[in-house]
């Protein structure tokens, strides 16, 4: 599941939630390239590293998710760098790295469809997307972390109801 969750992170940032540039024609937007994560906002401040000062901003807690990125090539492939957080009996929060590859396409109505290979089988989402010309965001809501985040009971996450991410293409 804490695979799942990093994973869906990446792809979650992938998932569009209605904005100003919703109405885009998809026609026109080449997704193809590196994007790295360069904010994950919170809906409440939360203090993951434990110095006393808790922020919305979630890569000031915690630099594991700086190193996630998700590299979509021109054959409709990907590969996802992806934290994998985790919460000690102490609530320290630690996160593995992996790295995952699927498939993805893009439909006319903005839609983008992965098929990820996780954990020896596929997950596969259909998802509205925004794209900018250089970045994506995406919003998880409550539902999604839930869903994909398990185990957040008792830890700094729990009061997390829903995360803004924007990744940058490099």
């Amino acid at each position: 599941m804490k695979k799942l969750m990093g994973l869906i992170i990446i792809f979650l940032a992938i998932i569009g939630c209605e904005s100003e540039s919703a109405s885009r024609n998809t026609a026109n937007v080449n997704i193809a390239g590196n994007y790295v994560l360069t904010s994950l906002i919170a809906n409440t401040p939360v203090d993951f590293n434990q110095d006393g000062v808790s922020h919305t901003e979630l890569l000031i807690e915690a630099t594991c998710f700086s190193s996630m990125d998700v590299d979509f090539m021109l054959n409709g492939a990907f590969v996802a760098s992806v934290a994998e957080p985790d919460f000690d009996i102490n609530n320290n929060l630690s996160c593995l790295i992996s790295s995952q590859n699927g498939t993805y396409s893009l439909d006319p109505n903005s839609v983008l469809t992965i098929v990820a290979n996780v954990n020896g089988g596929t997950i596969t989402e259909n998802k509205a997307v925004t794209f900018t010309p250089t970045t994506f965001e995406f919003a998880i809501t409550g539902q999604d972390l839930n869903q994909y985040v398990g185990g957040r009971t008792g830890t700094p996450a729990a009061t997390i109801t829903s995360l803004d991410a924007i990744y940058t293409k490099i």
